[in-house]
């Protein structure tokens, strides 16, 4: 099934949403949680996303496209790999993450120590759910490190970020109290 000219209209509409949030709340995550959750859910009731977007190169997933980019703003849709766990990372910029399809579980991390010892990172869990489609969460500074993995086969996403990831993120590993920094890899 190819795009309707409504789904443009709807991925217009979400990106003038997001816009509009950023602009009245700034970085504030509780706001901008609050208010993309409903333009997000709006979006992803969209039955044919998946023919809407332009491919690009995803940076922890084999399909990605872009929905929306303006050269601050993008939405992406993407399909997460079945059962295997995307690394717990972190962004350089605040992202929020909606479920289209399918069942994710998705952890949120703060970092706790102030990351002068090389090689370790002390990070405390502020958030563990399991994401169904329409929900959504606002990953940002305290807050910004997180890790999910789709929970059935199908199951896709869609991100909404603000401004330039880091070409270099910090990967963790929760459970050893370690952090390295490399380019993502697709």
């Amino acid at each position: 099934m190819a795009a309707s000219p409504e789904t443009g209209t709807a991925i217009r509409a979400c990106a003038q949403a997001v816009i509009r949030a950023i602009e009245t709340h700034g970085h504030d995550t509780a706001q901008l949680t609050a208010a993309l959750r409903e333009p997000l859910a709006a979006l992803a009731a969209r039955p044919d996303l998946c023919t809407a977007g332009v491919p690009r190169l995803g940076n922890h997933v084999a399909n990605s496209q872009y929905l929306y980019y303006d050269g601050d703003l993008s939405i992406l849709l993407f399909e997460l790999p079945d059962g295997r766990p995307i690394d717990v990372h972190d962004h350089g910029n605040w992202e929020s993450m909606a479920i289209y399809r399918g069942r994710v579980k998705h952890t949120v991390y703060e970092r706790r120590d102030d990351g002068s010892v090389p090689g370790k990172a002390d990070l405390t869990v502020v958030e563990d759910r399991v994401l169904e489609p329409g929900d959504s969460v606002v990953i940002a500074p305290p807050a910004d490190i997180h890790g999910f993995m789709a929970l059935q086969e199908g199951s896709w996403g869609i991100t909404v970020a603000s401004g330039t990831y880091k070409p270099e993120r910090c990967y963790f590993q929760p459970e050893a109290g370690t952090v390295v920094s490399r380019r993502p890899r697709g």
